[in-house]
């Protein structure tokens, strides 16, 4: 596959119409990006796909349109008051476009998802006061599916509030674009059930940043008799430096029937410095890991254990490309990840492999509880004998080539296509 956008294949004849569509609709506003900031990464990927298409891209509004002001909005940028300020700036002309209710400021965070914080929303509140831009004509776009109903809970009233704030996933939509050539990728849909005969890991769980619950389930992993793969660190942190005492708390929250054996566990991890490589020990850059996976290894399992960046925040539903990119292996998954991300996934229209994991550990509330059902789902999928019958391997493949079609159509459409369909809703008035 190329990396290169004028040598990637066209579009798919079924997206070519919708991409128009939005392309058209956009190309009515100046789109103006902040001086010193980045583009909204939801609306740079709709300008490259837009630009695939037979006609090209739309012609440009007219600088008097109404403005649509786009800013990549990570929660770093959010938690600084004078960096949301910035996005709000703009030439007088364009502030009494906004006031007179047309035209939109885009925060978009799709990078991201995190549970409601304060913090965040008080800053985008204050900057769009201090222009006297109407709350209603800003949105803020991040990956958290429950942030909408509890800010509405909290600022607006049964169908509307001063701040829309719209879901969608960066990553889950630059995914989509590896699978059909318009960027690259190292491994293709499906790619863990291309090989034949015995396999050398019963498991395989991969962990990039040190977090309370992959410290817990890795001592458990190493304790246990089946061949796995492991990739984990408790020397080599790429991201989040981990604060020991916080880290050990929460590990007694995960582990409350046996706490203080859990913090014994975890410390010696600590202590020991443990180290298992994995492809995170050649990346650069933390980003690399976002779409990378050790191909051998993963194609060498029988299960996908997923360790989400999350597990004890119930306000927060999402998933991240570690789920997307198990998923595409073509293996059973396990995820270690807050409540309802299976159910939220089955929705979409994924098989899940019910039949050959038992996911209820998805609908379990408590933290602690879910992680141990989780456990126990990996416990049952290990206690089969190894390997992969032939009955087994037809229902994987038929799986995969269903999730592939869900990938390819679904996803872009939770990821993309509805949060900038509602952002052009939301640009009208």
């Amino acid at each position: 596959m190329s990396n290169a956008l004028h040598d990637a294949p066209p579009l798919p004849p079924w997206l070519q119409p919708k991409i128009a569509a939005l392309a058209r609709d956009l190309a009515g506003f100046d789109a103006i990006v902040p001086q010193g900031m980045l583009a909204s990464p939801l609306l740079r990927m709709l300008g490259d796909l837009a630009a695939k298409l037979p006609g090209g891209t739309p012609s440009c509004a007219t600088a008097d349109a109404p403005p649509i002001v786009s800013a990549f909005a990570p929660l770093v940028l959010l938690a600084d008051g004078d960096a949301v300020a910035r996005v709000t700036g703009m030439p007088e002309e364009k502030l009494r476009t906004l006031r007179a209710g047309r035209g939109l400021v885009v925060f978009d965070g799709s990078n991201e998802g995190r549970v409601f914080a304060r913090q965040y929303v008080a800053n985008i509140h204050r900057a769009l006061e201090a222009h006297g831009i109407p709350a209603g004509r800003a949105v803020w776009i991040q990956q958290n599916q429950r942030l909408e109903r509890v800010y509405v809970a909290r600022f607006g009233r049964p169908g509307s509030a001063p701040l829309r704030i719209l879901s969608g996933h960066m990553h889950a939509a630059e995914m989509w674009r590896g699978l059909v050539g318009h960027r690259k990728l190292h491994w293709r849909f499906g790619f863990a059930l291309e090989p034949q005969g015995p396999r050398r890991h019963r498991w395989i769980c991969l962990n990039n940043n040190l977090r309370p619950h992959r410290a817990l389930l890795v001592t458990w992993l190493l304790g246990r008799r089946e061949p796995g793969f492991l990739s984990f660190s408790a020397a080599q942190e790429l991201r989040v430096r981990v604060d020991r005492a916080r880290l050990l708390q929460a590990v007694r929250r995960f582990a409350p029937d046996e706490p203080d054996a859990a913090c014994r566990a975890v410390e010696r991890l600590l202590d020991k410095g443990e180290h298992h490589s994995s492809d995170i020990d050649t990346f650069t850059s933390p980003d690399e890991r976002i779409y990378t996976l050790p191909v051998a290894e993963v194609a060498a399992a029988e299960l996908f254990i997923v360790t989400e960046t999350e597990m004890a925040n119930p306000g927060l539903l999402r998933w991240t490309e570690k789920t997307l990119k198990a998923i595409g292996s073509g293996l059973p998954i396990v995820v270690f990840g807050n409540p309802g991300v299976i159910a939220a996934l089955r929705r979409i229209g994924f098989d899940l492999l019910d039949d050959l994991v038992d996911h209820t550990y998805d609908s379990v509330l408590m933290p602690s509880r879910r992680f141990a059902a989780a456990k126990a789902a990996v416990e049952r999928f290990l206690a089969r004998p190894p390997g992969f019958t032939a009955a087994e391997m037809a229902r994987l493949h038929a799986a995969s080539v269903h999730n592939r079609r869900i990938f390819l159509h679904a996803i872009l459409r939770h990821s993309l296509l509805n949060p900038l369909e509602r952002l052009v809703e939301a640009a009208r008035g």
